[in-house]
């Protein structure tokens, strides 16, 4: 069996890349979710250095097909902060919200995924066909403020 940007399953249906997202921080001054904690089954890193509403990527690639399993991002502090997210598929934006302000420690949005280390809920993946770009801002300039948990399944 061949896995390919058309099949991502190996079965007989082919599944499109996500659209869009629409979860409890897909609004404008979304509250982040809370309790949220690195996940056993994902890359958790620490943000680098961050200007003050500046994007950064998380992952920019193009030219394969995948999925993101995990994508949850939260703070590690009680600094007054907010939170923008941009996730663009195959050349469109199917994401781009800005929470409220973040003033409790490990809370954040989770787009794709366990929910939190204490609630096994769980969001569909984010799928992609050719692209896929990721970037994040904190309203603060700031280094190593944020956990990124993160699983992607690279297809082709």
């Amino acid at each position: 069996m061949t896995l390919d940007s058309r099949n991502l399953t190996g079965s007989s249906t082919t599944i499109q890349a996500t659209k869009a997202l629409y979860n409890a921080c897909s609004t404008a001054g979304y509250t982040a979710v809370t309790n949220l904690g690195e996940n056993a089954l994902a890359r958790n890193s620490v943000s680098g250095a961050l200007t003050a509403n500046t994007l950064v990527d998380l992952i920019n690639e193009s030219g394969s097909a995948g999925y993101l399993s995990q994508l949850s991002i939260f703070t590690g502090d009680t600094t007054s902060r907010t939170l923008r997210i941009v996730v663009t598929v195959d050349g469109a934006s199917i994401y781009d919200f800005t929470s409220a302000a973040i003033t409790a420690i490990n809370s954040g949005a989770v787009l794709a995924g366990i929910h939190s280390s204490g609630n096994n809920a769980s969001l569909p993946p984010i799928y992609y066909t050719n692209s896929i770009r990721v970037q994040y801002a904190s309203s603060v300039t700031e280094t190593g403020k944020f956990t990124i948990s993160l699983a992607r399944n690279q297809v082709t």
